[in-house]
């Protein structure tokens, strides 16, 4: 524990200048003669660390500070000298320190440095910096990041062997995005190929064998993921595909992408409501919404007597769901029940 003690800023400071007797200016952090410019004091901004005031009396009062604790961040007190790699210090006025004092101060540096702020930690902090990687990749938001942090320190701490930190790491990642609630959830495949950009052996079948021996540890409030949390999402991706432009002119369609765009998600929408949990049962629901999305386009080329939009290829290209997927789920499940002749 840190103990800091101040002086109250008003005592240090007197009414009017010392040598000439002026009005006293100050600026962001100095107090100064208006009349003959004479630096009277420097202003010390009182931490924010305030836990308690044990002599709020007095002329002295007490400030405890401790150690920084950020949730995904392993490393020491919250303030570090100067910039990781600055050669030449200054001081908070922008002037170069005097020699004496670059060594010095050059010194403390050197001796705070990142192995000692990481020791016996060293994992953690190998772990965590791998998480920011995979957040800016997958651009997940804060919540999800923190959250994936907090589930991994929550099992290093319960659990007595790990088997695989990054494996584990990519599972709190999963958990985390299947816990927060949001129309864009990420899947397994999509968490494993991140990590495998970045040269790591994590598969789904690792990430799932994780899950399943280290989930104890966690409370298991999440809900599973429905076909309606991937629509939008999957639909934007067949939006976006470079040939469907092409077929849009090809097919003699005069809706604009958007209009297409906005048809679909009515219509997707309309059908997954017919759907109950029943006839979703055991179905993956990423698969499903892709086979929705083919079925959609072929009840807007019925209504409006035209041709199909889509095809069972494009959808797939689009999605990274296989072809013959999107074809079982509409054939067995879709077109018996949707497609009346």
């Amino acid at each position: 524990m840190v103990i800091i003690s101040f002086k109250k800023i008003g005592e240090l400071v007197p009414d009017s200048c010392p040598e000439c007797g002026g009005k006293i200016a100050s600026n962001s952090y100095e107090m100064i003669c208006n009349e003959c410019g004479l630096v009277i004091n420097t202003i010390f901004n009182v931490s924010s660390f305030v836990f308690k005031n044990t002599h709020m009396g007095s002329k002295t009062s007490k400030q405890y500070v401790s150690l920084g604790e950020r949730t995904d961040f392993i490393g020491g007190l919250g303030s570090f000298i100067d910039y990781e790699n600055s050669k030449r210090l200054k001081d908070t006025t922008g002037k170069l320190l005097p020699p004496t004092e670059q060594k010095l101060f050059q010194r403390l540096k050197k001796n705070y440095a990142q192995s000692l702020r990481i020791k016996n930690h060293e994992t953690e902090y190998r772990i965590f910096n791998i998480l920011n990687k995979i957040s800016l990749y997958l651009n997940l938001n804060k919540n999800i990041k923190n959250n994936s942090a907090y589930f991994y320190k929550k099992i290093i701490k319960n659990e007595r062997k790990v088997i695989n930190n990054i494996s584990l790491i990519a599972f709190c990642i999963f958990y985390a995005v299947r816990k927060e609630d949001h129309n864009a959830p990420i899947t397994i495949n999509e968490i494993s190929r991140a990590f495998q950009n970045y040269g790591h052996r994590v598969n789904p079948r690792l990430v799932l064998r994780d899950g399943v021996r280290y989930k104890h540890h966690l409370k298991d409030e999440s809900t599973p993921h429905k076909s309606e949390d991937y629509l939008v999402r999957l639909i934007n991706q067949v939006i976006n595909h470079n040939d469907l432009e092409e077929r849009l002119k090809k097919k003699r369609i005069f809706w604009s992408k958007n209009e297409f765009q906005n048809k679909l998600i009515i219509v997707c929408r309309t059908l997954l409501k017919e759907l109950t949990s029943w006839h979703r049962g055991g179905r993956n629901p990423f698969i499903l919404t892709g086979a929705i999305i083919y079925l959609a386009d072929k009840l807007l080329a019925r209504e409006n007597c035209q041709k199909t939009i889509l095809t069972q290829k494009i959808i797939a290209e689009a999605t990274n769901i296989a072809e013959y997927s999107i074809r079982d789920h509409y054939v067995n499940l879709l077109k018996p029940m949707f497609i009346k002749n």
